[in-house]
């Protein structure tokens, strides 16, 4: 260590940026403090030397920070500029104004998101260079110190420029921890005799046993050896910790045996607690051989090591069970606080609560549903009830980030001071992160959550993320709990894990299981009828034979990526079964339906093809036979997916009842279920605006139970999959009417954000906790509009509390609203933690989530991966296609309206045929052409409806045709009988026709000799037409010359106008203060007075512009009556080579404008003159 102090010592003389480079454990950060302190003593001792100065050092982690945080961002909506923590530090450290070194350390992993931008600080330029252009030049003094584990992601632009000291960790290794912690350890627990035999015992057997383990055993995850050591340290420390416990032993060498019996015990857990199961029988093997012949061991013949602990009462290695308290079923407990004590949850649980009142973290491992959170929760709330300890949660999910986490940890402690967090005074806080490796990784493989606590770990603070000061957090220690990597897990940084003492929590074997859903079971059948008391093994061996071959059959595929079954599952199973009533449940035929439908509910409801569920039906038909020596139900010979057995449960039958005299029990007659779903819909019509109209075929019906079952259920929530259009929505609200509760969803809006969220989640919390309201929060995919929604949801699921939900005045509100049931269950009125607890557990009795989502894409698998209590926290109904028999009952149903019942069921019967054909389609659609098409009942219903509609327009249009026929018809008589009179008329009138046809060629005569006389008259007037039309040619051709003359002098008109209209009274004014103006502006305005009829003198023509209306003048110039004398005046103005806007411009601008209106007036008068005469011809 000593050499690498030199080496970084000597790289930091000649180079302004260091990097300390290598695995945890190696002691980096110990080398960089120890150099700090040996050049603060050899200051202090007077040793002479430009570099023996005390150093300022300023220490970040910027992985637990965002970019914007780290160098600084402008605010979107203020667009002030927000400084970032690098410049901050920076730029205090260059404003130092003595000679003390200024260390910056950035002790967090390297990647390019943010270590680029400080090349040219680690360059020769020493500058670091910020968004807002600010350059902060580094002083002399200054070094950016860099403490990484690799440099995987760093460039080599980077790396070419710092200085580079590798800490090998196999150089230091663990002994030297081992040895300062003895030296630390207090005379009241070990004297220097037993100290040093301790270290003499590590000295011994550690090294050996972590070869051992390096080369034969397995851990759930990585753990470097320091940390191993760490951990036998702290459990010894933990249970000699008894003032005074190791003297009353007695003589010395039982001293030395109760040791030795501690180390062993300390070495086992310390060193192999995170072995997976596999491995940990040879490392106890291992670790038996080691001690065998050791003379202090005396170890108990032919014990497993496992299964013993130093008792502080017997001051020897006592067995576990020895400890195991009783279970005693109690009905008042809710099922999900009911703790069966086994030797796992009694061994880990005490480790855990050792380590912690020895302010050492830790951290469980295991499959999902072991019981990780369980042990957990218990310890804390054992520490709780100590009075001295307060217990606080956190969930981790993918989407949980650094400054989420930030705020819910600040949340929950208290603010002694500005700069100061912690537990309130005389108290601890012990922090639980469930899920700790879930926050998703970011490019470079970071994970910023896990990092900010990494960085309270390592200096016990965090920065404010508004101003960035240090934030210092005491009397706080973190536990936490994570699955092993892989399905959306990922892998923690040994940085951070190498705080924790590490304790894989295997899956309880087959023996344990049954003996703890024994123990519940025959509690809760003890008062039933005998023939149903004495099943109660039975039912636990069933279900756990059902749970451990669909666990090992079923895995999980992209497909199927719900697959994922574990104990929770087992444990919904049985709490299914405790739901029976003792006085209509008499028989053991009725409780063993009761526990084949909640294997139906948890298991098949959940698989999506029907190769899957006849499986499960052959399973089952396997294990009830060999368990209760009948197959319970009578399975048809034909594929059973075919006609699937109907076993139904509910406590709803009885309409109207109230829910405390309801009864869960078997529906078995399912034309009375139809009826009375037909009578909660129409009941659930009454009492909305928005009615629904639903036909109750078996599969509606079956899923309608199901969705009740899960509300009824304690802390019941349900995940219901299926594409659109399959009646989720619509089911779900039928269940929440039929359970009497509350359905609530979110409405979008436009602007529809996270905030939004929360006010809705707010209004939920506050009816279903403060107001004791059971709800029902309807949530689809559809809806999900920000992931961070979905955080949220996982975070209601898992532990029922949002962080930050709730802002001051908010929380106040929902405080005082509780206080008063809260003080009737026995809370303190003070204790304003403890209502808050007591409200949060109300929430997560009377709210239960309705999830709807699409298994269409690759969105669910995601979410389901993302968030896992999605998964182990709901119930799962998978909605499959409507059978033949639901598409014909709906199609009947709906054309019944056509009346002819045979027309009916031939229609009904080609609906189906029509939408089945289409769904055979579809197959050879994804086999052709690689996409799928859904035919969705939506679709098939908007058949139905399309039909239906063309039907009604078809009818439409032939009762139009057929009365348009009958009303021509009646016209065409109507005509028949106008001809017949018509025709006696024209009989009558013939006489008088022939009269007037005499009249008529008389008048014919006459006609014919005023004709003649009319087109003498039209020959006349053609020849005056053709006379006027020469006269109009020749008038219209001197128009037009005319015309183009006018053409030729508009152009400059108009361009004169244009620059008039740009002049303004400034303008003017600059001409005006001329007192002797340059020649070509007073020859301009000579020609300007010249027009307008003024003295051509300048102060004449400063008269001129004064006039307030001297633009308009001229805009409004009489161009057309222009006297040839004035135009020959203006000639000598107009012939002057130098009289051009081009060379005006160079004197003056307005007098260019000025100028080029005077030629256009000259040259518009000109033309005018010619035109004139044209237009008067």
């Amino acid at each position: 260590m000593a050499k690498k102090i030199i080496q970084l010592y000597e790289t930091m003389i000649v180079r302004w940026g260091v990097m300390l480079v290598g695995p945890t454990g190696g002691g980096k950060s110990s080398i960089l403090y120890t150099l700090k302190l040996a050049l603060e003593k050899m200051h202090h001792d007077g040793f002479e030397g430009p570099y023996y100065r005390p150093v300022h050092t300023y220490i970040m982690n910027p992985k637990a920070v965002t970019a914007g945080e780290l160098y600084g961002e402008v605010n979107p909506f203020t667009l002030e500029w927000r400084d970032g923590l690098m410049g901050i530090m920076v730029r205090t450290s260059v404003q130092s104004t003595n000679d003390d070194h200024q260390w910056v350390i950035c002790d967090g992993p390297v990647d390019a998101v943010w270590i680029e931008n400080l090349n040219t600080v680690l360059d020769d330029n020493k500058m670091l260079c910020l968004a807002n252009s600010e350059r902060i030049k580094l002083t002399p003094y200054v070094h950016m110190v860099f403490e990484v584990q690799d440099l995987t992601q760093a460039s080599p632009a980077t790396v070419s420029r710092c200085g580079m000291v590798y800490v090998d960790p196999d150089e230091l290794k663990w002994l030297p921890y081992v040895k300062s912690w003895a030296v630390t350890l207090s005379e009241r627990f070990l004297n220097q005799e037993m100290k040093e035999y301790v270290v003499s015992l590590f000295e011994y057997a550690v090294e050996h046993g972590l070869v051992f383990m390096k080369r034969y055993c397995q851990h759930s995850i990585h753990q470097v050896e320091v940390s191993k050591a760490t951990a036998i340290c702290k459990l010894i420390e933990s249970v000699i910790s008894i003032p005074g416990m190791i003297e009353r032993v007695g003589e010395k060498s039982r001293v030395r045996n109760f040791v030795c019996q501690i180390f062993i015990f300390a070495y086992l857990w310390g060193a192999g607690g995170n072995l997976l199961d596999a491995s940990r029988e040879k490392f106890e093997t291992y670790v038996h051989d080691q001690f065998d012949e050791f003379p202090d061991a005396k170890l108990p013949p032919g014990a497993n090591l496992w299964d013993l602990f130093p008792s502080t009462a017997a001051r020897r290695l006592e067995p576990w069970v020895k400890i195991i308290p009783t279970f005693t079923y109690d009905s008042t407990t809710p099922f999900f606080e009911m703790l069966v004590p086994t030797i796992d949850t009694i061994r880990f649980g005490y480790i855990m609560k050792k380590l912690v009142e020895t302010k050492y973290p830790v951290l469980f491992t295991g499959d999902t549903g072991v019981g990780k959170s369980v042990i957990a929760k218990e310890v804390l709330n054992s520490l709780f009830e100590m009075g001295s300890w307060i217990p606080i949660t956190l969930n981790f999910s993918a989407q949980t980030s650094s400054l989420r986490t930030q705020e819910m940890l600040e949340a929950k402690l208290d603010k002694r001071k500005k700069t100061l967090l912690g537990a309130p005074i005389g108290k601890r806080v012990v922090l639980f992160v469930d899920d700790v490796n879930m926050p998703k990784l970011e490019k470079y493989g970071a994970q910023p959550p896990i990092e900010l606590l990494r960085q309270f770990l390592d200096f016990g603070g965090l920065y404010d993320r508004e101003k960035l000061f240090w934030k210092a957090i005491v009397d706080v220690v973190i536990t936490a709990a994570c699955a092993p990597p892989g399905g959306g897990r990922n892998p923690l940084t040994p940085r951070f894990v190498r705080h924790f003492g590490m304790f894989f929590i295997p899956p309880p074997n087959e023996y344990s299981l049954k003996a703890i859903f024994k123990a519940i079971m025959r509690g809760f059948l003890f008062d039933f009828a005998n023939p149903v008391r004495d099943l109660a093994d039975s039912l636990v061996n069933a279900a756990v034979d059902v749970y451990n071959r669909i666990a090992e059959d079923l895995l999980p595929t992209p497909a199927k990526s719900h697959y994922v079954f574990n104990l929770r599952d087992l444990s919904k199973c049985v709490q299914g079964v405790l739901q029976a009533d003792s006085g209509s449940l008499r028989e053991a035929n009725q409780i063993m339906r009761l526990f084949y439908h909640e294997c139906l509910r948890v298991f098949h409801d959940r698989l999506i093809n029907d190769e899957d569920k006849s499986y499960f039906y052959f399973l089952m038909k396997e294990v009830c036979g060999r368990s209760f020596g009948t197959p319970v139900l009578q399975l048809p010979d034909e594929p059973i997916i075919h006609h699937p057995p109907i076993l139904l449960f509910g406590d709803f039958i009885v309409f109207g009842a109230a829910r405390e005299d309801r009864i869960y029990e078997e529906l078995q007659d399912v034309n009375k279920l139809k009826n009375m779903l037909q009578e909660y819909l129409e009941d659930y019509n009454l009492t909305t605006s928005k009615e629904m109209h639903l036909i109750f075929f078996v599969d509606a019906m079956e899923h309608t139970c199901r969705l009740s079952r899960i509300l009824r259920s304690e802390r019941g929530n349900g995940l219901l999959v299926g594409v659109g259009g399959m009646g989720k929505q619509s089911l779900t609200r039928l269940a929440s009417h039929i359970n009497g509760y509350k359905c609530f969803q979110i409405e979008l809006t436009r602007n529809y954000d996270h905030n939004s969220f929360f006010e809705d989640l707010r209004k939920l919390y506050f009816n279903a906790g403060a107001v004791n309201e059971n709800t029902v929060f309807l949530f689809t995919d559809t809806q999900i509009v920000q992931e961070e929604f979905l955080e949220d949801v996982n975070n209601i699921l898992n532990s029922g509390e949002v962080p930050n939900l709730f802002e001051a005045d908010e929380l106040e509100k929902v405080i005082i609203a509780t206080r008063p049931a809260a003080k009737e269950a026995g809370v303190s009125e003070g204790n304003r933690d403890l209502i808050f607890t007591y409200f949060i557990n109300r929430v997560r009795r009377n709210l239960h989530l309705s999830l709807c989502m699409s298994p269409v894409g690759d969105a669910f698998r995601r979410r389901c991966r993302m968030f896992p209590s999605l998964v182990n926290c709901c119930t799962i109904d998978w909605f499959s296609k409507w059978p033949e028999e639901a598409l014909l009952s709906v199609a009947q149903n709906s054309l019944k309206e056509i009346g002819k019942s045979d027309v009916v069921d031939k229609l009904a019967n080609m609906c189906v045929v029509m939408h089945k054909s289409v769904e055979d389609m579809t197959v050879r659609f994804y086999a052709e052409m690689k996409r799928h098409y859904y035919t969705t009942p939506s679709s098939y219903l908007e058949l139905l409806k399309l039909y239906l509609n063309m039907l009604v327009d078809k009818r439409q249009l032939i009762q139009k045709t057929s009365d348009r026929i009958a009303n021509g018809l009646q016209k065409l008589y109507e005509t028949n009988s106008i001809i017949d009179a018509m025709k006696e008329e024209l009989t009558a009138m013939e006489p008088i026709l022939a009269e007037k046809s005499v009249a008529i060629a008389k008048l014919m005569v006459n006609l014919t000799a005023k004709q003649e006389q009319a087109d003498k008259v039209r020959t006349i007037v053609k020849a005056d037409e053709d006379s006027a039309k020469v006269k109009a040619a020749e008038t219209q051709a001197i128009a037009d010359d005319a015309q183009r003359d006018l053409d030729v002098a508009l152009p400059a008109i108009e361009a004169a106008t244009r620059a008039l209209e740009s002049l303004n009274k400034n303008d003017i004014n600059e001409l005006k203060v001329f007192q002797k103006p340059p020649d070509l502006v007073r020859f301009v305005m000579e020609s300007v007075c010249l027009l307008l009829g003024s003295k051509t003198d300048w102060a004449s023509a400063k008269v001129v512009m004064g006039d307030v209306n001297f633009l308009k003048r001229l805009q409004e110039y009489n161009k057309d009556n222009i006297p040839d004398s004035l135009l020959k005046k203006l000639k000598v103005y107009i012939d002057n080579v130098d009289f051009i806007p081009e060379k005006v411009a160079k004197v003056s601008a307005a007098c260019k404008s000025l100028c080029m209106w005077v030629r256009a007036i000259d040259t518009y008068a000109k033309v005018y003159k010619v035109v004139e005469p044209k237009r008067r011809r």
